[in-house]
């Protein structure tokens, strides 16, 4: 009988098994957040979504639930492909350009919360 070897620590992944929970629960919790905040005062203008957006803990927040679902899909994503591309050259091809469109939606995102 062969005995299994061990190939990593049993660690591995924990960090981002943590990550992709916390960020789930910010999103979520944030989600329900504005559905009710919506529901209870309906913003009916645009003065009125810039006055809301202009308060310091509502663009903090949105900033935060912005990054937790780029870090959420950037783990996800990179987990899907070390999973099933196997060749090397693809998986760096799809990671790069995966990274690149997350980057590029992070960064309009900051234009439009610091604009």
């Amino acid at each position: 009988m062969e005995r299994l070897r061990a190939t990593g620590s049993a660690h591995a992944g924990m960090l981002e098994w943590l990550w992709q929970r916390v960020t789930s629960i910010y999103i979520a919790g944030f989600v329900v957040y504005v559905v009710v905040y919506l529901s209870l005062a309906p913003i009916r203008d645009h003065a009125s979504w810039q006055a809301w957006f202009a308060i310091g803990y509502v663009r903090l927040a949105w900033a935060i639930f912005i990054l937790s679902i780029l870090v959420h899909a950037w783990i996800g994503m990179r987990s899907i492909y070390l999973d099933y591309l196997h060749p090397l050259w693809l998986r760096f091809s799809v990671s790069l350009f995966t990274g690149l469109g997350l980057l590029a939606l992070g960064l309009w995102a900051a234009r439009i919360l610091l604009a």
